[in-house]
């Protein structure tokens, strides 16, 4: 009976798994693309339909399509699992792992359980439902989120726990529970507090997020986020990610808001590509996560001066990435949450009107400022925005509209936008251009067994030859080298066998892969032929009678012809 990862495979295929991750595009027998792992301007990436794998030529990313969804997602493979088994509609019942005996899992398990019983919670509690209806969430929304309830008690959903069999150690790695400052005793992390899942790609509860519902104490936050653990990396985490990543993807555009709440009523107005930053500093790492999707963001924070200045954070991390940036200008004391919950098309609206984040600023500059003071908050405030701008055109536009909005020249803008620029000595880092597959037009003995043990790594790959025919691409690299030899550079290559089988498909045109082999092949014999002719010319000069100068020179004249022969 074949196991789950098997029959995931026989459903899905790997040209359609990562075609809806990144445009591929047709190479020979393969495909290629622009590698989603590292930066590069050259397509490195290649896939190929027939072995169902890939691999990249610049760092050096291999595997199938779970390896791929793992690091892409970055999520371990259980959690690459769970989304291809979703995909392919296969039920991960009968999935058999170690659960009892596998940390991680039963960290998982623990995060799992509670999400249950606040959701539980909350069901049982009309003053909340009261409350979250009043800020304009519907019950099916509540649902789908799954939101939840933490009462104001200190022990209780660590009884649950410990009733369910988890142990006091597992509910403090997971942020659930914290203990006193002499360490003597444990409590729950949160209490009177509406719960908001935090969930991974792969839609598995990590953390949580509380907002703070009627309580006494002063000095208690407004939201309370889980700690950083081995599950939950705030950096990385963006709420929301694991229901709007298709949406990105087929919208290609991501609209990025602050909170739990800007989200939920975002994605009930019917805009289901936004995420949220969900209350943390919004990091390089969010924003690569947000570019793997889409090169494009709409940035929409509070209208306050302290969401303004978290807008301009965010899009000069967007703008240093090489991404598009755009701002949803929010009318005075509203909010996402405020405008997307009282009005959806209003909400939409804004996302529409949203315009570049320099047009933004310069905007404000003029707006907020007047005669001298207007180019001082230009050179503040809108340079160090165009001097992140990746595309030199690109860049000499907005000089240009700068310079009329001014009134100076473009050549009085460039020079104040040098100085900005060099006061930037790292901007430039992460845009090195990754190397191109290698010109294989003037190949070494080396790089020609390379190739052709790649073509022989590939023939046994494909399984297209029977067990006799496999050998004879072997047999016939041991006629010219001898059999130790071939064996010693065969093995030399086992490592790199998913390389090597790329390299020697890249060199072939579509379905003459088997002529590259015999061309190579003879050429290898060249090589070796012109190795001997060397060792005999310096025998020669070394003869120790006229008999074996005879012998000699009849050896070089044959290695002689036979190396004219393979070269016509």
């Amino acid at each position: 009976m074949s196991t789950t990862v098997e029959q995931i495979k026989d459903k899905l295929d790997i040209t359609e798994v990562l075609g809806s991750y990144m445009k591929l595009e047709r190479a020979g027998i393969n495909l290629k693309a622009r590698c989603p792992f590292h930066n590069e301007k050259t397509a490195s990436f290649f896939v190929s339909p027939s072995r169902q794998s890939f691999y990249c030529f610049g760092c050096q990313a291999k595997g199938d399509i779970f390896s791929f969804v793992e690091k892409f997602e970055g999520l371990d493979f259980k959690g690459a699992l769970k989304i291809l088994a979703d995909r392919a509609g296969i039920p991960l019942t009968n999935f058999r792992d170690t659960e009892n005996k596998d940390e991680t899992d039963r960290l998982f398990k623990v995060l799992e359980v509670a999400t249950d019983i606040f959701e539980q919670t909350l069901k049982d509690n009309s003053k909340v439902i009261e409350y979250l209806e009043k800020r304009g969430l519907r019950e099916e929304t509540a649902r789908k989120w799954r939101l939840g309830f933490a009462i104001d008690e200190w022990h209780l959903l660590e009884e649950k726990l410990l009733q369910k069999g988890f142990t006091k150690e597992e509910m403090l790695a997971v942020g659930l529970s914290k203990t006193t400052p002499d360490k003597k005793k444990v409590y729950d992390t949160f209490r009177s507090r509406v719960i908001f899942p935090i969930c991974d790609p792969a839609g598995r509860v990590v953390g949580f997020s509380g907002r703070i519902f009627e309580s006494e104490a002063a000095n208690a936050p407004k939201y309370l986020n889980s700690p950083e653990t081995t599950l939950f990396k705030k950096s990385e985490i963006l709420y929301g990610l694991h229901l709007a990543k298709n949406h990105i993807r087929s919208l290609d555009y991501a609209v990025l808001v602050e909170g739990q709440m800007d989200l939920l009523l975002s994605h009930q107005a019917g805009v289901g590509n936004t995420v949220a930053s969900s209350g943390t500093a919004l990091s390089i790492d969010h924003l690569k996560r947000l570019k793997k999707l889409s090169n494009r963001v709409i940035i929409s924070y509070d209208s306050d001066e302290a969401g303004a200045k978290a807008s301009l954070r965010g899009a000069e991390l967007a703008l240093d990435l090489g991404m598009e940036v755009k701002i949803a200008s929010l009318p005075e004391g509203e909010d996402p949450a405020s405008v997307a919950g009282s009005d959806s098309e209003k909400w939409k609206e804004a996302l529409r009107t949203a315009i570049p984040v320099i047009d933004f600023v310069l905007q404000k500059a003029t707006e907020e400022n007047s005669g001298p003071k207007v180019s001082k908050a230009v050179v503040a405030n809108v340079l160090p925005l165009v001097s992140l701008i990746k595309s030199e055109i690109e860049k000499s536009e907005w000089v240009k509209k700068v310079a009329k909005t001014l009134g100076v020249s473009s050549e009085a803008v460039w020079s104040d936008l040098s100085k900005v620029q060099s006061s930037h000595p790292n901007q430039k880092e992460g845009e090195r251009e990754q190397k191109e597959v290698r010109s294989r037009e003037h190949l070494t003995e080396t790089n020609l067994l390379r190739l052709y043990a790649g073509i022989i790594f590939r023939e046994e790959a494909e399984g297209a030859a029977t067990a006799s025919g496999k050998n004879i691409l072997r047999k016939e690299l041991s006629q010219i080298l001898g059999d130790e030899r071939a064996i010693e550079i065969l093995e030399s290559y086992e490592n790199e066998k998913e390389s090597l089988i790329f390299e020697a498909e890249q060199s072939a045109e579509v379905g003459n892969i088997e002529k590259v082999g015999e061309e190579l092949l003879k050429r290898i014999e060249v090589a070796k032929l012109r190795e001997e002719l060397h060792k005999k010319t310096l025998l020669l000069d070394q003869k120790n009678s006229l008999q074996d100068e005879d012998v000699i020179k009849s050896e070089i004249e044959s290695v002689s012809k036979r190396i004219q022969e393979l070269s016509k």
